[in-house]
């Protein structure tokens, strides 16, 4: 049985449900250690995070969160106890800030006239046009809104077809 297993997860830190955190703790036994890179990854609800430690002490399961600074939970006492607390509370302000810039760029897009997201509908015809009238693809892109990506693909398409 091998000593060391390495999970990952696709999913930011504010689900709980996540695939990968699901099958680790699963896995976790008694004198197990739990290494995380930073406690955000592990959750960034201060209440959930601080419910998950409490049931991994348990538990008997470590944790030990690398990063800037090493948090141990082997090593416990106070000082651990409040450095999870403080991760835990930046965590959940960071969170808390990125919806609220989410939230204000997509009020000043909307104020402005602008659209949220990708556009819905392309005019492939007038894309394939502009490159066959010799204009650069960044050009394309630009003037139609799309990505340079998005260019390569309507021409490409429009080769194999």
């Amino acid at each position: 049985m091998p000593t060391e297993r390495i999970y990952a997860d696709k999913k930011t830190g504010t689900d709980f449900e996540r695939e990968g955190l699901a099958s680790v703790l699963s896995q976790l036994r008694a004198g197990d250690v739990l290494y995380v890179a930073s406690l955000d990854r592990l959750g960034r609800t201060m209440h959930k995070v601080l419910a998950l430690v409490a049931d991994l002490r348990e538990k008997g399961i470590h944790l030990v969160i690398g990063g800037v600074t090493t948090i141990d939970t082997r090593v416990g006492g106070p000082a651990t106890d409040m450095a999870l607390l403080m991760l835990g509370t930046f965590a959940e302000m960071e969170l808390i800030h990125q919806r609220e810039r989410r939230a204000s760029a997509r009020a000043s897009r909307e104020s402005s006239g602008k659209t949220w997201g990708r556009p819905r509908e392309i005019d492939r015809t007038a894309v394939l046009e502009d490159l066959e009238a010799g204009m650069r693809v960044m050009k394309v892109a630009a003037k139609h809104g799309i990505g340079r990506a998005t260019v390569f693909r309507i021409k490409g398409e429009a080769k194999e077809s």
